[in-house]
């Protein structure tokens, strides 16, 4: 980042922030010193990867009836968790589980289980996402998983093709393919299955991308919080962590656009992304996604001082609320709005929990704003 960029970043960030803990942080989790800290949430991500372990159905799913969505996040967890996730009781789940996506999948479409909360375009993202990754992985770790690589490769490619077909014409996606339909939340699992597509040698459409993009920049607000529907002037809570996380991974950065989003997510806290705030309630993907979006922030703006604390403090108090929440047992508990009687299930939680813990660990490729440098096949 050139000198001019970071003496902005720097007057606007003393302007807008101080170094005092952000609003609704708790003063007792605060008093935890980083190595403790360090030391629970290690032990809250092992205990979920061993609750997802002993809870996969043999079949290589998890959870009904949104076995695609789940099962994608699931092995989005196991590869955000070791630089050579193919080993082990946990590399076993985590091929059976992308065995089941290459199972349940056709000539790249993956089926609609919902309505609402997982709908087409999130379990076509996300298994996207999971397959592109688990590709790109087996290309660089020393333990090959015993599956068809080239098919996983082929899947991708085609899967990324029809997340394009169901892009409406304002570059958005609503829940199922719709050329008029568009949602901001939504659009974010199509646009990051692209990116890691690219990022892993796998073609895609860089106009429909780019179009992603920008209509995610045209979604935020004055205030920094992004709408639900482009136009609606809704303020999304999680959705706003989302944009922030998925816009980090443009080429060209928007400055403006993304401290904005900054400024946004500081004021509101992760405390307030734990608390209920009408019928709509999704703490954990805010969560992931403010961790992301934290993170990415943090890799951009990493020699501004007070950006750096800022961004770190946030990933740090949205541990806290996460590993509060968990069971002895690994678990943790189904928090999300229960509309028209769909129950994503503890899966769920337990799979976005986990990848939230890891994703100061950076292993997925869209955790980092370069892609990763691929081996010949």
């Amino acid at each position: 980042m050139n000198g001019f960029r970071m003496l902005a970043v720097g007057l606007v960030l003393g302007t807008w922030f101080g170094s005092e803990p952000a609003r609704g942080q708790d003063k007792k989790t605060e008093e935890m010193k980083p190595q403790d800290l360090a030391k629970k949430v290690a032990a809250a991500r092992e205990k979920g990867l061993d609750w997802l372990t002993k809870n996969q159905v043999k079949d290589g799913y998890w959870t009904k009836p949104y076995t695609i969505g789940v099962t994608a996040m699931a092995c989005l967890a196991y590869l955000s968790a070791s630089d050579e996730p193919f080993t082990g009781e946990r590399g076993k789940a985590l091929v059976k589980g992308l065995q089941f996506l290459l199972d349940n999948q056709k000539d790249g479409k993956f089926p609609t289980q919902g309505k609402v909360l997982i709908t087409w375009i999130h379990g076509q993202g996300f298994a996207t996402l999971a397959l592109a990754e688990a590709y790109g992985r087996s290309l660089r770790c020393k333990v090959k998983p015993d599956i068809d690589t080239k098919k996983i490769r082929a899947v991708v490619a085609q899967s990324v093709k029809e997340i394009a077909k169901g892009q409406a014409t304002s570059g958005g996606w609503w829940y199922t393919p719709s050329p008029k339909q568009d949602e901001g939340s939504t659009t974010v699992f199509a646009v990051q299955a692209l990116v890691s597509a690219h990022n892993h040698g796998i073609e895609i459409d860089r106009k429909v991308l780019d179009k992603g993009f920008e209509y995610l920049k045209k979604c935020q607000n004055k205030d920094g919080s992004f709408q639900y529907v482009l136009g609606d002037g809704q303020s999304m809570k999680g959705g706003t962590a989302a944009g922030v996380a998925t816009l980090a991974l443009m080429d060209k950065y928007d400055f403006a656009v993304m401290i904005n989003g900054y400024k946004y997510l500081l004021k509101f806290t992760p405390a307030g992304m734990s608390a209920k705030h009408g019928p709509h309630y999704f703490p954990y993907y805010g969560h992931y996604f403010g961790c992301m979006g934290m993170y990415l922030l943090g890799l951009e703006y990493k020699d501004d001082k007070q950006f750096r604390t800022n961004t770190a403090r946030y990933i740090a108090e949205t541990q806290k609320e996460l590993i509060s929440w968990q069971h002895k047992d690994g678990g943790w508990p189904d928090k999300t709005w229960r509309g028209q009687q769909e129950y994503p299930g503890d899966a769920y939680a337990v799979a976005f929990a986990t990848m939230a813990l890891f994703v100061p660990e950076a292993r997925l490729s869209i955790y980092s704003r370069t892609p990763p440098k691929l081996p010949k096949e």
